[in-house]
């Protein structure tokens, strides 16, 4: 078994050891390593995808996508679509339809509709198509103002960063 290389990864000591014909090395001390110092180092892995918005033949910007494959702070396996228009920029209201519909807050009444709905009454807005919706303010204003749609999003992305144990079950 020969050693083809010794490799630092990051500021934490993790190593990236690459040993011929071998995935897997055990050092004497018990530690094992994979060839995967990096992956194991990191605190945070996104992995952006990147697609082109045209109109015809006009670029008119990026739909990004980031794909969060490791993370501490938002729930791994997560996609968090932005879109951006060398015009105006972000759009500010990036992904939001597909969350809304996913979360119920907006259903497709028939094909290339879309409707709010309202949760507790289970009535209906009137219909919009999806150039209607993705950059009106005042119709994703109202959603976020009139629902619970906010701490929903939150829920979905992010992990529970409260305690374990409350006082009374004797946590600090």
């Amino acid at each position: 078994m020969n050693i083809v290389s010794i490799k630092p990864v990051g500021r934490k000591p993790a190593y990236d050891i690459t040993v011929a014909g071998n995935h897997e090395y055990i050092f004497k001390n018990g530690v094992r390593t994979h060839n995967t110092g990096i992956y194991y180092s990191a605190d945070n892995i996104w992995i952006i995808g990147r697609q082109q918005d045209k109109d015809d033949k006009e670029l008119l910007g990026y739909h990004f996508v980031i794909n969060i494959e490791k993370s501490r702070y938002v729930e791994e396996k997560a996609k968090i679509p932005i879109t951006v228009n060398f015009d105006s920029g972000i759009n500010r209201w990036s992904g939001l339809l597909d969350l809304a519909i996913e979360a119920g807050y907006i259903i497709k009444p028939k094909q290339g509709w879309y409707a709010r709905m309202n949760k507790e009454t289970g009535e209906l807005s009137k219909n919009y198509r999806a150039s209607e919706i993705i950059d009106n303010s005042t119709f994703w204003k109202a959603i976020f103002d009139e629902t619970d749609f906010a701490a929903w999003i939150k829920n979905k992305y992010s992990l529970s960063s409260g305690k374990i144990m409350g006082e009374e079950d004797g946590g600090n």
